[in-house]
């Protein structure tokens, strides 16, 4: 399977809008319920687009039940991650590992083999990745890195299921719909018996504006991920996706005026390279 170039502009601006609305919304206070309402904003996103559209194939609601659990438990991981450490140490370990864990499920779940050059690229992202975020020693920090690494496992995993369910669903966008409005209902009412349920009402209710606009950009971000990963292989879709890091480090430095260590770079020019690599 190629990879046509308006599906990679495609999915550079979907990494460019993950970049902008987690630049814009800080991420909150509470990590959990930070997700959990963006997580509901989608949802309420995909209930008019789930009636305009007809329902997805019935051979991909098998996919679509196991993506909303792996969802759960990347919730799950990422807010331990963040709970036992600081952004820093934990973003780069989940977006930078996750390329090269698509890359080798695809090929050993689903036989979609890259060419030579799609996994140099595929590589020389992630390590730009990890060189562009780093910005914390590791040491006296083992449970942030175990729960980082837990939780780019489930991105892997959910980024492989979505992507072939999408494929199956044979209407990706209203798998995506379906998918934001089960996983809004699942995710809310765990919660909600986990006793987050007013919190959860009153952390959006002090945010609504913040939320809303944030779970608009995840949710038409996404969608365009999921379209693209039935046009062109997984693995580079999601490689291309992770350059939302690279996007958020420019957009630091336009916006912010912070300044870039020569590592980065670098691994800003690592990460154009394997943008190359993906596409010959």
């Amino acid at each position: 399977m190629d990879y046509p170039l308006p599906v990679f502009l495609a999915v550079l601006g979907a990494a460019a809008l993950h970049a902008t609305w987690n630049a814009w919304v800080r991420g909150g206070s509470n990590p959990l319920l930070h997700t959990a309402a963006l997580v509901i904003w989608t949802g309420v996103i995909g209930v008019p687009v789930a009636i305009w559209l007809p329902l997805p194939h019935p051979e991909s609601w098998p996919l679509l039940a196991l993506s909303i659990a792996i969802h759960v438990v990347y919730y799950f991981t990422l807010a331990r991650a963040y709970t036992h450490g600081a952004l820093s140490v934990v973003y780069p370990i989940m977006r930078g590992g996750a390329p090269v864990l698509v890359s080798l499920g695809t090929w050993a779940f689903i036989g979609e083999s890259l060419s030579p050059n799609g996994w140099v690229g595929v590589l020389l992202v992630s390590l730009g990745v990890l060189a562009i975020a780093f910005k914390a020693k590791l040491q006296r920090a083992r449970a942030a890195i175990g729960w980082a690494v837990a939780c780019s496992v489930t991105i892997a995993t959910y980024s492989i299921v979505d992507g072939q369910g999408a494929r199956l669903s044979q209407n990706p966008l209203s798998f995506t719909a379906w998918l934001f409005i089960l996983e809004s209902v699942v995710f809310t009412t765990l919660l909600s018996l986990a006793g987050l349920g007013r919190p959860l009402a009153s952390y959006i209710q002090q945010r609504f504006v913040a939320t809303a606009m944030g779970g608009v950009l995840s949710a038409v971000g996404y969608a365009i991920v999921l379209w693209a990963m039935t046009e062109a292989p997984m693995a580079l879709v999601s490689a291309t996706r992770e350059t939302s890091v690279l996007f958020a480090a420019l957009l630091g430095v336009w916006l912010l005026k912070e300044r870039l260590t020569p590592r980065q770079w670098a691994g800003a020019c690592v990460i154009v390279v394997g943008l190359i690599a993906l596409r010959l």
